[in-house]
């Protein structure tokens, strides 16, 4: 934004140097990033931040200037002024032209996109260059001038930062105004004489038969201001700033009038801007006001917003007196009221000031116009107590932290990953959509879903290793989940990822398995006491449904683990084989962690014998060793199995299973017999429970 320093002298006073003013404004949030010389007068360039809309305007930079150093806002000049410098007030009236024009019609057929309408007939007007005084501002602003009328719209513009548009008033049909949503197929030729295909909804001002220009960005060429133009329609209008935005972008058409709409425009502005500009087209066209029309609905109240100024210097670190808080608050234009006790104050916000909306907003406003550097600065101080670690939420903690600490020592490497996630990421791993938390404002297609499982991350860190040539993959991660059925859920899950070799130097080679997997669960669940560990076969998107089982505390499901299905691996592109398990944190660390029970050796010699038997494929392994157990009773100690079987030699729907039985009584030595009778008692127990056969 072009602020000529002689224009903006009008409006206020300027006591201080060119120099010191750019400082100042500088650090009220104004920032002055350049001087230019145009024609012999010094113009400051302004970066005006998106929020500040107001300041889009010579008066409104005057606003600043008057608030920061303290002087009073000049009364904004009669419609008749001239400008340059002489301080004219007069006002111009002129003859009726002899034949009126008919009246315009208006009519706002979409409210949500244009909320007032202002139109206003000049007749017998002569269009022509405007005077050099205007013109030599409209350069010094970076505006190319057009013809007296135009420019009167251009001036306008930059002195109150309401765009405008003037219409040639005998060449809309009938009459008529209307404020719509384009049609299906419909086109304008714009005034930079380009064709544009105009979408459905975009708002476009229109005649009785077609649009005559996009609202809010620009003219169209059939109703552009001639040599011939005799009567005028002003148009001053308040459009929705998202609708402009969008159609601006839509058409790639950024100008003047959009850059201001997009951002907000004053309400009350519209007719003061529509006033001024039809004054000055009088003025330097010779001709009339004949008709003004207004349609729509006016300005609202003010926004009040209550400001405790105690709350204030609570939160600046200052001690303001309340009676400077209304005098600085009134210096920005803004209507002050005591309400209640003489710290509180009911501030009515002028309507320009679209972004001041709570009391933190004005707490900012009273910091710039005291000065950010004025303000003292001061380490926060807080009160820190101590939280007894036997609350749940330290508890919690700190066995999330022995967690962390236990998967550590069994040679994992943690992993972080991030908990948003793509919907490519839920299909590869076989979950749908609607099993996700959908993000309603989404950054990126990429980051568009809650993770409901680790094992996306664990699988893309996998991925990583490989590429690099990592020999051997161990990855363990404690994170959150978010379930989105029956309700969105958040859980914490314990997740481990093996691939590769787990040892492998010059003298051992040892290879992740799922037997090594199911080692490293069992360590962790009877590390923390929690029960014993059962796995049955299951069926899970992302596991190999040959080798899937799901995991199982004192009856109640924790979790998966298995090989991950060739069709996820091939998705990712990797060729090795890799076992994954999720538990659930919460079912793992309910009872806590308990003391490890020493059992002290036994003195006496174990009797070891192997036990084959020929069983059902639908009996799964962990079934008959808790049969086992059960009826072996105290004096086995160690039971393993050490063989599966299925092929030939085995009746079709049968499998074979062998285990390894450890006997030992901690009191005396067991006899053979006595073995012998306790092997046989489980032999029936299997035969009668599960028709297992002997072999």
């Amino acid at each position: 934004m072009k602020i000529p320093l002689e224009w903006l002298k009008e409006y206020v006073t300027i006591r201080v140097s060119p120099k010191v003013l750019a400082h100042r404004l500088t650090m009220a949030g104004l920032e002055v990033v350049g001087f230019l010389e145009v024609d012999g007068e010094r113009v400051f360039d302004i970066e005006v931040t998106p929020n500040r809309s107001d300041c889009l305007s010579i008066i409104g930079v005057a606003r600043e200037v008057a608030a920061i150093t303290g002087q009073r806002l000049k009364t904004t000049l009669s419609p008749g002024a001239r400008g340059k410098g002489q301080g004219v007030r007069r006002s111009l009236t002129f003859p009726r032209p002899p034949s009126a024009a008919p009246r315009p019609v208006i009519h706002i057929e979409d409210h949500e996109g244009c909320q007032r309408y202002i139109g206003r007939l000049i007749a017998g007007v002569t269009v022509k260059p405007s005077p050099e005084w205007m013109q030599r501002r409209l350069i010094a602003c970076g505006v190319r001038p057009i013809n007296n009328v135009v420019d009167v719209t251009n001036y306008v513009l930059l002195e109150y930062g309401q765009p405008l548009h003037a219409f040639d008033y005998d060449r809309l049909s009938e009459a008529t105004i209307r404020i719509r949503r384009a049609f299906a197929d419909e086109s304008i030729t714009t005034l930079d004489n380009v064709e544009r295909k105009l979408q459905n909804q975009t708002l476009v001002i229109a005649d009785a038969k077609q649009a005559v220009a996009v609202a809010g960005i620009m003219g169209g060429l059939g109703t552009e201001l001639t040599a011939q133009t005799r009567n005028v329609l002003l148009e001053s209008a308040w459009f929705d700033p998202i609708l402009i935005r969008r159609t601006a972008k839509a058409l790639g058409l950024s100008t003047e009038s959009s850059y201001r709409f997009e951002r907000g425009v004053d309400p009350v502005g519209v007719e003061t801007a529509s006033q001024r500009a039809s004054a000055l087209i009088v003025s330097v066209s010779c001709g009339c006001e004949v008709a003004c029309c207004d349609a729509g609905t006016k300005p609202k109240a003010r926004t009040t917003i209550t400001l405790e100024s105690d709350r204030m210097n609570r939160w600046l670190g200052t001690t303001v007196s309340t009676a400077n808080v209304r005098s600085m608050l009134a210096q920005l234009s803004c209507h002050v009221a005591s309400s209640g006790s003489g710290t509180t104050l009911q501030v009515a916000v002028p309507s320009f000031r679209r972004d001041l909306t709570t009391a933190v907003d004005l707490y900012e406003e009273l910091a710039r116009l005291m000065g950010y550097d004025r303000i003292p600065s001061a380490l926060p101080s807080a009160t820190l107590t101590q939280t007894h670690p036997g609350s749940a939420f330290l508890g919690f903690h700190t066995r999330i932290e022995s967690l962390r600490d236990f998967c550590v020592s069994l040679g994992l490497i943690e992993t972080i990953h991030w908990a948003l996630i793509s919907k490519e990421d839920l299909t590869r791993c076989g979950f749908k959509a609607e099993q996700a938390v959908t993000l309603a404002n989404a950054l990126s297609q990429d980051q568009a879903y809650l993770r409901p499982s680790l094992v996306m991350g664990l699988l893309q860190s996998v991925r990583r290793n490989l590429f690099q040539q990592a020999a051997g993959v161990g990855l363990f991660e404690l994170g959150s989940v978010m379930q989105a059925r029956p309700s969105p859920m958040e859980k914490q899950r314990l997740g481990i990822a093996l691939c590769g070799w787990w040892t492998l130097d010059w003298q051992t080679k040892e290879p992740c398995d799922f037997f090594r997997l199911k080692g490293m669960l069992w360590s962790i669940v009877e590390h923390w006491g929690a029960g014993q560990l059962q796995m049955r076969p299951a069926v899970c998107p992302w596991l190999d449904s040959a080798q899937t089982a799901e995991l199982f505390l004192a009856g109640t499901s924790m979790g998966m683990a298995g090989q991950v299905a060739r069709s996820v691996l091939q998705a990712l592109d990797v060729d090795e084989p890799v076992w994954i398990a999720e538990l659930d944190v919460a079912s793992l660390l309910s009872s806590g962690q308990k003391l490890p029970k020493i059992t002290p050796p036994s003195s006496f010699p174990p009797i070891k014998r192997d036990l084959s038997i020929l069983v059902e494929q639908r009996w799964d392994c962990a079934s008959l060793e808790r049969a086992i157990r059960e009826a072996a009773g105290a004096i086995l100690r160690r039971l393993e199995l050490i063989d599966r079987y299925s092929g030939k030699q085995t009746p079709e729907g049968k499998y074979s299973l062998t285990f390894s039985l450890e006997y030992r009584d901690p009191e005396k030595t067991l006899t053979a017999q006595e073995v012998e009778a306790v092997h046989q008692r489980i032999v029936q127990h299997l035969a009668s429970h599960f028709a297992a056969q002997q072999r």
